[in-house]
């Protein structure tokens, strides 16, 4: 799943030490709403990290001989 343009907003912020609040601030958003979707954002990312490792894993079983 592919993160929604906001959500990659926020994590970019977030990537330069900017606090939640100040996030919301700045997106004019609740702070929970930034929170939230940071959260959402980096479990998108944990899902597809897994996806990855686990297809590396198939395709490693596949060739070895």
């Amino acid at each position: 799943m592919a993160l929604t343009e906001r959500e990659e907003q926020i994590l970019r912020l977030k990537a330069q030490d900017i606090s939640d609040y100040k996030i919301a601030k700045k997106l004019k958003m609740e702070t929970f709403n930034v929170t939230r979707s940071r959260k959402n954002a980096l479990s998108k990312l944990e899902r597809a990290r897994a996806d990855l490792e686990f297809a590396e894993g198939l395709k490693s079983q596949h060739f070895r001989v």
